[in-house]
């Protein structure tokens, strides 16, 4: 797996002149833990050859929307493809779980039926899944949060590209 550091970066630049800034980061003791996959997304990690492990991170931005990372290193580089495609397929269907914000982040824990998107790429063994809320939990404005994860999104890819590149 690829270490928590290399993986998720302190900062990342949003593309418009402000920051990502990361909170907080774990690696997961299974890639199917229940508060953090759903069943569709588990059941499909075992029926396959397995996953090596999970890590995440939170990051939110300078006006506090929060996003959340999780990379999903498969034993099969196939797996990642295949998985990477189903859960683009179900674009609605939450398979991860957001993380609450850390103790003293300033930071809501924002309700469940707040607003969600999510973004998926692949990279070798690795699953990279994006997920955005806007800081007051708002159902609107998708396209445009979805816009808003893409660099923090494509930096995570990259690192972990990088990593699953090398020799």
């Amino acid at each position: 797996m690829i270490p928590l550091a290399d993986a998720f970066p302190v900062h990342v630049a949003d593309g418009k002149g402000g920051t990502f800034t990361k909170l907080g980061e774990a690696a997961l003791k299974s890639c199917t833990e229940p508060d953090s996959v759903g069943s569709a997304l588990a059941g499909e990690i075992d029926a396959g050859k397995g996953c090596l492990g999970e890590s995440v991170a939170l990051y939110k931005d300078t006006h506090d929307n929060q996003f959340n990372l999780a990379v999903f290193t498969m034993k099969d580089p196939q797996e990642t493809v295949k998985l990477v495609t189903q859960l683009t397929m179900n674009f609605n269907d939450y398979e991860v779980a957001a993380q609450a914000p850390p103790p003293g982040s300033g930071l809501p824990t924002l309700p469940a039926d707040s607003g969600m998107v999510q973004a998926f790429t692949g990279q070798g063994r690795a699953m990279v899944v994006g997920l955005g809320q806007w800081s007051d939990g708002r159902t609107s404005d998708y396209q445009e949060l979805v816009d808003h994860l893409q660099p923090l999104l494509t930096s995570v890819s990259k690192n972990v590209a990088r990593y699953e590149t090398a020799d």
